[in-house]
């Protein structure tokens, strides 16, 4: 459906489900006083750390971090999109998702291909069980060790060696569809029309492997050759529904089969997914002819907080650590962990499977080098250490990833180790490694360099309609922090008083402050978790997190009067400055006519409060 959901409806939606209900339907709560508690499904703990507040509806883990609303739990937990969380919350509050019409492009126009690539997958798995046509092909998943089980689990099927097997389905299409067959088709990417305006089908003679979304939909198809033949692998093309870059292969059912996530195994192709789940593997997913891009890892580190690259021992296998290295290491903090595991040369995760059994090769992926010590070991054995250039080389090598850990827990822990294994001081590593900083900047226009993001952890920033990618700085009077983090955790301390003068400074905080005061007083019975929803993906997200967890020393009860008591101090200096500016002014040049009135106003106004 076309455009974009009102932020009214996510309001009321987040204001009609329970928080706790949302998290206990998935994991075990405990009733601790006032919150519920629980071990975080977000990382690996045996004390529980992660707490629930029903008054704020929000939860928050004190291990890894991570906090939110219901929303963002259902994001995080089922590694879904913004718009499909939403969806399915909706869907159990018995509500309808309405849609705001814009004058972007009309998405709508392609939803009537998902109901098309189910068919064509249907299609696929009704051929491969014709024993007439599909011989081939049966006996090729035979000789892999597949069973029909999992065959049907992942929806595998067959396209016969025919031009235009898909026309069949022309005739079983709805007869009142008004859309263009044949043109569907090749919008789908199941179909090609050549120079001569003639379509056929772009699979021929191959085993189908259906690629879904987190959702189930079928998007695209990956086809492996029966026999000898390139390329050996076809994938969909980019389509209205398949974007490569984003999507993995196995996801949707890696988390229909499992609900809590300790690790995912990241491997090369279908086969490999597959033939682990023939063996109780289940947490594998695979790329789609690309390489893993951080898009990619941003979704499976929603799922959870371990990653384990399964590459191949061969030259090969190795650049494509380094690739997945690089993409990984911005990525990184907290909880956050990758591994690399390398096969036996000629193996691949299919065949070390069968030969060595589900016990050991999970072993092996549990025991997996970290990335940090892979990284190391790469870039020591491609130096001479006992040479006199060996440690400058190695510091020259390391320059492209150190620049690239955002962490800088992270950063400071590497650094360190290449500074002793160079023989340097840790000054003089970073001194050699800040020359080329300034490239990488330009290079990484959106990235905050290191220091900047330290600056900026008990910084706020300002701006309800900021789009920006850079963090604007709420620093300004310590005071608007302090209300901040009051509002946010007692909405109900929100004063009766007219507070208009607030909208009119230029202090980022009072922004903030302002922003907030309008959504309470528009919104009955709002709460933390409604709140912080209205600047989901903007830089001021995580300090409002921050402002709202933070412990004020005093009871709610006593919130609404220590705000009243700021907002009188703030308003009192504002009246203050206001004066002297005007009072400064006057004494190089006259006031006009205005501003001797309001001169006046803020006079008697500083007046009457003594």
């Amino acid at each position: 459906m076309a455009g974009r959901i009102p932020q009214t409806f996510i309001n009321e939606l987040l204001a009609r489900v329970d928080i706790v209900d949302v998290i206990e339907r998935r994991i075990d709560l405990r009733k601790k006083g006032k919150n519920y508690s629980a071990c975080c499904p977000f990382h690996n703990e045996k004390t529980p750390s992660f707490s629930v507040s029903p008054d704020k509806q929000f939860f928050y883990c004190f291990g890894c971090g991570i906090s939110g609303n219901a929303l963002t739990f259902i994001m995080e937990y089922e590694g879904q999109e913004f718009v499909a969380s939403i969806e399915d919350l909706a869907q159990t509050m018995g509500m309808e998702v309405p849609r705001e019409s814009y004058s972007g492009p009309d998405m709508s126009l392609h939803q009537h291909l998902y109901p098309l690539m189910d068919k064509v997958s249907a299609f696929y798995q009704q051929q491969l069980k014709n024993q007439k046509i599909a011989e081939s092909a049966v006996n090729y998943l035979k000789n892999r060790g597949l069973n029909g089980k999992i065959a049907k689990r992942y929806a595998i099927g067959y396209a016969p060696n025919e031009w235009q097997n898909l026309l069949m389905l022309k005739s079983k299409s709805d007869k009142s569809d008004t859309h263009n067959f044949e043109q569907d088709m090749i919008d789908s990417g199941m179909m090609i029309k050549n120079e001569k305006g003639h379509t056929y089908d772009r699979f021929r003679d191959r085993i189908m492997f259906p690629i879904r979304n987190r959702r189930g939909q079928t998007i695209g198809f990956g086809g492996r050759i029966i026999d000898q033949g390139e390329p050996k692998y076809l994938n969909s093309p980019e389509t209205k529904l398949f974007h490569k870059g984003r999507e993995l292969y196995g996801l949707y059912e890696m988390r229909k089969e499992l609900r809590n996530i300790k690790q995912i195994i990241i491997v090369e192709g279908y086969m490999d997914v597959v033939a682990l789940a023939q063996y109780g593997i289940f947490n594998a997913t695979a790329t789609l002819g690309t390489a893993t891009s951080s898009e990619h890892l941003q979704t499976l580190f929603r799922m959870c907080s371990r990653i384990v690259f399964c590459f191949d021992g061969d030259k090969a296998g190795k650049a494509a650590a380094i690739r997945a290295i690089q993409n990984a290491l911005p990525l990184l903090r907290d909880a956050r962990e990758v591994r690399i595991m390398f096969l036996p040369d000629g193996e691949d995760p299919d065949t070390m499977v069968r030969k060595i059994g589900a016990e050991s090769f999970n072993k092996n992926v549990d025991e997996a080098a970290t990335l940090f010590d892979f990284l190391l070991n790469h870039l020591t054995a491609q130096v001479d250490m006992n040479t006199f250039e060996g440690p400058a080389r190695l510091v020259h090598l390391a320059k492209p990833f150190t620049q690239e850990i955002a962490d800088p827990i992270l950063k400071t822990r590497f650094d360190q180790r290449l500074a002793s294994l160079a023989g340097l001081s840790e000054q003089q590593f970073s001194d050699a490694t800040r020359t080329n900083e300034s490239l990488s900047q330009h290079n990484h226009p959106n990235k905050i360099s290191r220091n900047e993001s330290v600056r900026n952890i008990d910084e706020n920033s300002g701006g309800l309609n900021d789009k920006t990618v850079k963090p604007i700085k709420i620093q300004g009077k310590a005071p608007f922090r302090r209300a901040i983090a009051l509002l946010l955790q007692n909405p109900d301390a929100l004063p009766g008083a007219n507070i208009d003068w607030i909208g009119k400074l230029e202090e980022p905080g009072a922004i903030v402050f302002s922003a907030l005061a309008q959504l309470i007083e528009q919104n009955e019975s709002i709460t933390t978790g409604i709140l912080i929803e209205h600047w989901r993906d903007k830089p001021e997200e995580k300090h409002l997190k921050v402002l709202a967890l933070k412990d004020l020393i005093i009871s709610k009860q006593q919130m609404p009067a220590e705000l009243a008591d700021i907002l009188s101090r703030l308003e009192k200096e504002m009246i203050v400055d206001q004066c002297d500016l005007l009072i400064t002014k006057s004494k190089t040049q006259p006031l006009s006519k205005e501003e001797k009135t309001s001169l006046n106003s803020l006079l008697q106004a500083m007046s009457n409060r003594g």
